[in-house]
């Protein structure tokens, strides 16, 4: 049993950091596709990328200590077995079970070949509750994909992990194809009885208001992420402050007015600024975007490169320097605690130039 418990604890360790990387893509790609996220598809989807992990971390785990596993080998190991239904003569091989004695029967249950074989028959269940469910696929799309995944598993051993060990340390099975194929047709089978209670997948979107949506500051940051992302692969480490403005002022005020309230990362999550009326105007822009690019941003900016000077001449400055960034952060960040606390969601550039987000 701890041959499966392993690969499974080692899986919901690894899963987070997995998580870490696409959560970013993955935010992107639901805002564009339903103008929100919706936390029960989170639920799924991220349920269906541990399940996955498991899976796969199943087959292939525990990894031997060394790559030389041909060195502790036999000489003539089994790599492939292509006998079909092999693990019922396995299974009658291995049983001390007397059948005119039912009260043996039990002892199947305990017994390599009958675990291994109903481990793979279970192996692929849930990803045929899943095809189902969620993915909408027929009983002949699920067969095939469950099919396909399972040679690639299968593949995965035989090929020694891609060639990371010198020989194989786990058979290619056609049996565990079958039983593989067989758990996902299965998992179609019965996903109704699993899923009866959840919601319908394809009315996950029903009664969303998305004009009636407020959008938040997770949304917010994911765009402002992606658009520093390609500031960052625009500008150079030795760009001065006034390269640094100029580019600033043409992403985020001429092309923001330009495209009406967009910047790359606002378009990828479906968002737009908007002002008093439909169209947003030069000034309301400039004031947005002036206030906290220039203003907040940029004294910063100007303050922390006071203080990296490090001149004994000017140490006592350099001190007030310090406590005035300090001070103007810290209003800062409590101005923006009690805004994320307040109804309106408003920062106070958006107050000052009358503009807002809105799901576009």
């Amino acid at each position: 049993m701890s041959d499966y418990i392993f690969p499974i604890k080692t899986a919901m360790i690894t899963f987070p950091i997995l998580a870490m990387f696409i959560t970013t893509p993955f935010a992107l790609y639901q805002y564009r596709k339903y103008g929100y996220i919706n936390k029960f598809r989170n639920v799924i989807l991220y349920s269906f990328l541990l399940y996955l992990m498991c899976a796969y971390y199943l087959i292939i785990l525990p990894l031997p200590a060394t790559t030389d596993v041909r060195s502790l080998q036999a000489e003539g190991t089994q790599h492939v077995q292509l006998i079909p239904f092999k693990f019922i003569i396995d299974i009658f091989k291995e049983t001390d079970i007397v059948f005119s004695k039912p009260s043996t029967y039990i002892n199947i249950l305990t017994e390599r070949a009958f675990l291994q074989a109903a481990f793979n028959g279970v192996l692929l269940m849930p990803l045929g509750i899943y095809l189902r469910y969620y993915f909408k696929k027929s009983l002949k799309q699920t067969i095939l994909i469950t099919f396909a995944i399972s040679l690639f598993f299968e593949i995965t051993q035989l090929t020694a992990l891609y060639g990371i060990y010198n020989a194989p340390y786990r058979i290619f099975d056609l049996d565990d194809l079958i039983l593989n194929t067989s758990a996902g047709f299965l998992g179609y089978l019965l996903a109704p009885l699993f899923t009866y209670y959840f919601p319908k997948a394809h009315k996950l979107d029903d009664n969303i208001d998305l004009q009636a949506l407020k959008v938040g500051y997770v949304r917010r940051f994911f765009a402002f992420y992606v658009d520093w992302f390609i500031l960052g692969l625009i500008r150079h480490d030795d760009s001065n402050l006034f390269i640094e403005s100029i580019i600033i002022f043409l992403y985020f005020i001429v092309i923001v007015y330009l495209t009406n309230g967009r910047t790359i990362g606002k378009f990828l999550c479906r968002i737009r600024i908007k002002g008093k009326h439909e169209r947003l105007s030069f000034k309301e822009v400039f004031v947005r975007y002036g206030i906290l690019y220039y203003g907040v941003f940029g004294v910063n900016k100007v303050l922390f490169t006071a203080i990296d000077l490090n001149s004994v001449e000017y140490a006592n400055y350099i001190i007030i320097i310090m406590l005035i960034a300090i001070v103007l952060n810290l209003l800062i960040l409590v101005h923006f605690i009690l805004s994320v606390l307040k109804k309106d969601n408003m920062l106070f550039y958006e107050k000052f130039s009358n503009t807002k987000n809105i799901i576009a």
